[in-house]
């Protein structure tokens, strides 16, 4: 099956819309640097805990549309992980007991 030239520059164009728009979605650690209000409340709430955090988030998403993974250090996500399961945080690669043999049900 043969397409026509503007058949194949469209599906290029949505294939590069597609691969920006994944780019986008990943969360970028904003509390270093310069926050800016909002920025900063946010970071000082995720220091005291994910409900705090959330409902920060969750209230001023129509005036600031934060995201919630923006303000998560990896130190926070282990200090919550350790007090939700009384232990630190393990990576997933440590707790991971496969061998490369073995297959995922």
């Amino acid at each position: 099956m043969t397409t026509s030239r503007p058949a194949r520059h469209i599906s290029f164009a949505a294939a590069a819309l597609a691969a920006t728009v994944s780019m986008g979605a990943h969360a970028e650690y904003r509390c270093n640097g310069q926050p800016l209000p909002e920025e900063k409340r946010a970071c000082e709430l995720a220091k005291q805990g994910p409900d705090e955090l959330r409902r920060f988030v969750d209230r001023t998403r129509g005036i600031y549309g934060l995201y919630f993974y923006d303000y998560l250090s990896e130190e926070d996500a282990s200090r919550w992980h350790g007090a939700r399961h009384g232990v630190p945080a393990q990576p997933v690669a440590a707790s991971d007991a496969r061998t490369k043999d073995q297959k995922i049900n």
